[in-house]
């Protein structure tokens, strides 16, 4: 169902762009913070306790620069290709309290450091009209998300018994955004937005031959300012 809507929504988005004359592009620029707000299940595999394990991870929260590229298919409606300078986010343990002191120990300590792209389009509607000088808008899209680098650090090489590789799987999913644009002139705006989507991901770690999984849900809130530029 979810593909479908998917689908359904750049079909639209692309015929609107194909049948219109009168556009205009918009580049903007700034920072965004991103809040990954993770839930991750206990790792599964060979030679962990439990189960459950009570080893997972939490992913931490990073800021980086904002960039995005929109089509305006009329005064109301636009197109908008998010992207910005990739991320780098800590990973760190969550190890239960119960489990022997030389596991525990690892509680809080950075586990590894993973870069995500995560370019996201977005069919945004703006309200009021051309020339309103404050313009409330919301955005419906899609996101996709690959986790290009990852590093495991010594704590996790100890933690697995070895040196360890992290892979994670990528994700489509919807993705939404509401925000507000404050019109300076005919070319400049700054807008404030706040976005989301739905990210889901299996890390696997491969330590020796040996591997583990743990199965992350991401519900990230993404704040972002920008600066605009119509033309």
């Amino acid at each position: 169902m979810q593909r479908k809507i998917s689908s359904t929504l750049i079909g639209v988005a692309l015929l609107a762009l194909c049948g219109t004359a009168s556009a205009q592009w918009s580049v903007r620029g700034g920072l965004t913070h991103i809040a990954p707000h993770s839930t991750a299940t206990d790792a599964v595999g060979p030679m962990l306790p439990g189960p459950p394990s009570g080893i997972s991870i939490d992913v931490k929260n990073k800021a980086t620069a904002f960039l995005s590229l929109a089509y305006g298919l009329n005064p109301n409606m636009e197109l908008e290709l998010a992207l910005g300078y990739p991320p780098t986010h800590d990973v760190t343990a969550r190890i239960a309290g119960n489990l022997p002191p030389h596991i525990a120990a690892f509680n809080g300590q950075k586990l590894a450091e993973v870069r995500q792209i995560a370019p996201t389009l977005f069919l945004n509607y703006k309200f009021g009209d051309a020339s309103s000088q404050w313009r409330p808008f919301v955005g419906l899209g899609l996101n996709y998300t690959n986790f290009d680098k990852r590093k495991s650090t010594q704590a996790n090489n100890a933690l697995n018994g070895g040196p360890t590789d992290i892979r994670l799987t990528d994700s489509w999913g919807l993705a939404g955004q509401v925000g507000l644009s404050y019109r300076i002139d005919e070319r400049w705006s700054v807008t404030g937005a706040l976005a989301t989507a739905r990210v889901k991901s299996r890390l696997t770690t491969t330590t020796a031959g040996v591997q583990r999984n743990i199965d992350i849900r991401f519900h990230p809130v993404v704040f972002t300012v920008h600066l605009g530029y119509t033309f």
